[in-house]
């Protein structure tokens, strides 16, 4: 049986991420369907969350095509039914949180 999820927590977790990339602009926590089980997003943002929750969970296919953003799309879970996916300001300086960020989802124990 699936653990259940507590909101409050889910968005603290996202809070997190959003605290370790100064560059974050979106973030979408989604089932392996592509259904969204959380989303923070900046309002400046243009890209609605049925988008961002399908670019979390396409391997192949692109649903966002700017070049001044940079998505990282990471499995929450062992069997990878949960999907995160990070949207970044483009910067040097990403690649260089990209250690802390798999520390926090393997930390997490939301999924």
């Amino acid at each position: 049986m699936d653990k259940l999820i507590n909101e409050s927590e889910v968005n603290y977790f996202l809070y997190r991420i959003e605290k370790n990339f100064p560059s974050f602009v979106a973030g979408i926590i989604t089932d392996k369907h592509g259904f969204p089980v959380a989303s923070k997003i900046s309002k400046k943002l243009w890209i609605l969350e049925n988008t961002l929750a399908l670019s979390a969970i396409t391997k192949k296919k692109e649903f966002i095509e700017d070049t001044q953003l940079v998505q990282i799309k990471k499995d929450l879970d062992k069997s990878k039914n949960y999907k995160l996916l990070v949207l970044l300001e483009k910067s040097k300086e990403y690649k260089s949180r990209l250690k802390p960020l798999k520390g926090l989802i393997k930390s997490q124990e939301l999924f």
